[in-house]
């Protein structure tokens, strides 16, 4: 009975030990931001086809699709480029008055092209999609590429580190306290900590939507913007 007694404050006085020890620490958040300029432009389609019969609409849909490929080819883009994302034909509805009529069918592809911005790629693209002939929709931004990504992670993460490392420097200093080393790190969805985590911009872009005619592309220019990336880092450093 009496082993037993000890053994229990002894487990006791470790966790008194441990709770002690884990509220002898500094907890800041090393936040990083850093802007650049986006390397890829992306260009969603929509394009879209009617017909009264299933079988028409789904052929004249497939026509399309490839002469928007011809167009693209002509114009100095490789078809290759171009990567089809959905393509699904539906029955087509109309209310009138009330009432719910069946017209026919509805085809929908969507496509998606990536490709590293050039002015004379952004020239071409203007140019490819500008087709009266065809009922297409679409959506042209930039993006990160995979290179840019991965160098920007690596450096904001470390400059995190440097501002949480500077911030916890400081508070010591001023409390008169000596940092004796780090406690523990989280990082991403791991931080523990009560307030939101900073959200990762790096595959956002800008966007716009248009449907336009040559004439209302006169002069155009499509420039990427700086975009932010952001990171966040929390550490804990113990102190004496």
């Amino acid at each position: 009975m009496k082993r037993t007694t000890y053994i229990s404050l002894f487990l006791l006085f470790i966790a008194f030990a441990v709770t002690a020890q884990s509220k002898n620490v500094i907890k800041v958040e090393g936040t990083a931001r850093i802007k650049e300029v986006p390397e890829e432009i992306v260009v969603s389609v929509d394009l879209t086809i009617k017909d009264s019969l299933y079988q028409e609409c789904f052929n004249k849909s497939m026509a399309s699709l490839n002469a928007l490929k011809k167009v693209f080819k002509s114009n100095g883009i490789d078809p290759k480029l171009i990567k089809s994302k959905n393509i699904s034909v539906n029955e087509d509805w109309q209310y009138h008055q009330g009432k719910r009529s069946k017209v026919g069918y509805v085809s929908n592809i969507s496509l998606e092209l990536r490709s590293p911005f050039t002015q004379k790629f952004s020239n071409a693209l203007l140019n490819s999609l500008d087709q009266e002939s065809l009922n297409i929709n679409y959506r042209i931004g930039f993006s990160f590429s995979e290179e840019q990504k991965i160098k920007l992670r690596k450096k904001a993460i470390e400059l995190a580190v440097a501002d949480a490392k500077a911030k916890a420097e400081t508070i010591a200093m001023a409390s008169g306290l000596k940092l004796s080393g780090i406690s523990s790190i989280s990082y991403g969805t791991q931080a523990v900590y009560p307030r939101p985590m900073d959200l990762v911009m790096e595959n956002d872009f800008e966007a716009t939507t248009a449907s336009a005619t040559r004439q209302k592309f006169s002069g155009v220019e499509l420039n990427p913007k700086e975009q932010q990336i952001q990171k966040s880092i929390y550490i804990e450093w113990a102190f004496e």
